[in-house]
């Protein structure tokens, strides 16, 4: 089968869930749900995220031999794989993490804590405020609500999820740095 361009593929794939396009797009978002459903049934982080990844996989597949039958059947044989991977990635964060060494507990304040938050606030000063505001915001909630406040500032910026976390992380490797040469300066 000829790959076509996205929307081909996408149009043929929508075509293989209900020769009606509208119960088909109805289909697709159903499938998506329980997709996500089923990655935040098993605490995942990002489901909407790993949901999309499905789909994408097996729109990637058919598009390379169209031989997909069952798509929603084939979706959960993905996400059963998908989950594996996430699954894995946990693990070998969390065997990263129980490797470190927590600091002992002080009673005074750590002056180079201190003068670290100094330098942080220093380099953060310095941002543009637009990349001030877009760091800010992204770690500014904990658990659900960080995500979802990702995915509103996401939305606000009008550039996809995955663009907002390459942005943060470009944002917090400069700031690291900064911070590392205002210590060294110190």
């Amino acid at each position: 089968m000829k790959a076509g361009t996205e929307q081909e593929v996408f149009d043929r794939f929508l075509l293989r869930l209900d020769s009606d396009r509208e119960r088909a797009g109805e289909r697709y978002e159903t499938i998506r749900r329980k997709l996500v459903k089923f990655f935040e049934w098993r605490d995942c982080p990002f489901p909407e995220d790993h949901a999309d990844e499905v789909l994408r996989r097996t729109i990637d597949k058919f598009a390379q031999d169209g031989e997909i039958r069952d798509p929603a059947t084939y979706c959960y044989g993905v996400a059963r794989l998908v989950l594996l991977e996430v699954r894995k990635s946990r693990a070998q964060e969390q065997t990263a993490l129980n490797n470190l060494v927590p600091p002992p507990p002080h009673a005074e304040p750590d002056p180079e804590h201190e003068q670290a938050l100094k330098c942080l606030n220093e380099c953060l000063k310095r941002l543009p405020l637009g990349d001030l505001r877009l760091i800010l915001t992204y770690y500014e909630q904990e658990r659900g609500a960080k995500v979802e406040r990702r995915k509103q500032l996401a939305e606000e910026l009008a550039i996809p999820l995955n663009t907002l976390r390459i942005r943060a992380h470009r944002l917090r490797e400069r700031l690291e740095l900064c911070v590392q040469g205002c210590l060294r300066r110190e």
